[in-house]
């Protein structure tokens, strides 16, 4: 059966609400993205991923609901007006990497609307071909958007969106022979040349084509792989200037700035929507616990949406300052302090991923409760918790 649009019927609303959230604007930030059509992955299930890079070191997750559809996304911590990645009940799940080059030069433009955008993306949009509709008809009004978008839905379709103040350019996975898409803070339709990140883009590229050719390319192996990577090539060593154990982060995928990692984990036809899995990383992945998330569920664990402050980010953050001691040098890792980390929280993200996998084989046969969901999400998040507490300096 074809799915009605959310969006198609409600343009007019949809409008108005860019219209007005358009007049405010925040920092842009800086991230490294990828996304993948089934046939890439190993499991035959679309995949979308983010990195986000910013300032904005106090990171949450909310849940809230809009009319008949309800979505989960990363915030600014007590911010809800805008997400920087989620997903909603209805499979379609988006994100964004900057890309100033998509200013037209000349052009009088203000780039800070993505997390607004992004929001109203997931209160009226069901699939990538609704979102592209959303694109279409703000493109005469203007956005104070420039960016790469990634959206999955839960019809499999993977498409990232080159999106400047009033034109897009769409690019499917399905439509390239690997598949698979990477972008960084730059487009391939460049209308100037403020682009940057293309070491991360050409590394994540790396990465993904790797796991696409031995058929490993799944939401784990992002996140234990690509997500925490801080490969870094030799031109960009400088060795004389970097003390032993000691690793620049400033170019690598997981970098210094790197305040949380997203990655969606699509369903496949005939699943619930609501069974897409949302895999958080509230944290510098390098030294954080990833944990699973559905919109059927309801809610949030309290440990991931705090007052202020949510308690598993706080955690997370006190282990990044333990690997990071320079503070004249941000982004300078202690490699042998990371080491240790990584070797006392690996086993905990195992037990996560394989308990999470066991949960979805059992409801993809026999849908849950939402309180069932609800509770084992909360236990995974208490699991995270404990294990980032028990490491002391």
């Amino acid at each position: 059966m074809k799915r009605k649009s959310v969006f198609r019927s409600r343009v007019v609303p949809v409008v108005s609400v860019l219209i007005i959230v358009m007049a405010i604007g925040l920092a842009a930030e800086e991230c490294t993205t990828g996304l993948a059509a089934p046939r890439a992955t190993a499991n035959q299930r679309a995949l979308l991923w983010k990195n986000r890079d910013s300032s904005f070191e106090k990171n949450e997750v909310t849940f809230l609901r809009s009319r008949s559809v309800s979505y989960l996304g990363i915030i600014n911590a007590d911010d809800t007006t805008q997400i920087w990645a989620g997903v909603n009940s209805h499979g379609f799940a988006i994100m964004n990497a900057e890309a100033l080059d998509m200013a037209v030069p000349g052009e009088e433009t203000q780039y800070d609307d993505e997390g607004y955008l992004m929001k109203t993306a997931l209160i009226w949009c069901s699939t990538a071909d609704d979102f592209e509709t959303m694109l279409k008809v703000t493109d005469p009004i203007g956005r104070k958007v420039t960016s790469n978008f990634g959206v999955i839905d839960s019809t499999g379709r993977a498409a990232f969106f080159e999106v400047g103040n009033r034109e897009y350019f769409r690019f499917d996975a399905d439509k390239v022979d690997k598949t698979y898409l990477i972008r960084a803070n730059f487009t391939f339709n460049a209308r100037s040349s403020e682009g940057y990140g293309r070491h991360r883009y050409a590394r994540a590229e790396e990465m993904f084509g790797l796991a696409r050719i031995n058929n490993h390319l799944t939401a784990r192996y992002v996140v234990e792989n690509v997500a925490n990577d801080i490969f870094l090539a030799d031109t960009l060593i400088k060795r004389k200037e970097i003390p032993a154990g000691i690793h620049k982060t400033a170019d690598t995928i997981n970098r210094f700035r790197t305040v949380a990692s997203a990655v969606f984990e699509g369903v496949q036809p005939g699943e619930d929507p609501r069974l897409t899995t949302f895999w958080i990383t509230l944290g510098e992945p390098i030294v954080s616990v990833s944990i699973p998330l559905w919109t059927y569920a309801g809610c949030v664990p309290d440990l991931l949406d705090g007052n202020g402050d949510a308690p598993l980010n706080r955690e997370f953050r006190r282990l990044k300052a333990l690997v990071y001691p320079d503070t004249l040098n941000a982004s300078h890792l202690d490699t042998q302090q990371t080491l240790s980390i990584r070797e006392s929280i690996n086993s905990t993200q195992a037990k996560i991923f394989k308990q999470t996998e066991k949960k979805l084989t059992a409801w993809r046969k026999n849908p849950p409760t939402a309180i069932e969901v609800a509770d084992f999400q909360k236990k995974m998040a208490e699991m995270a918790f404990r294990a980032a507490r028990k490491i002391r300096k």
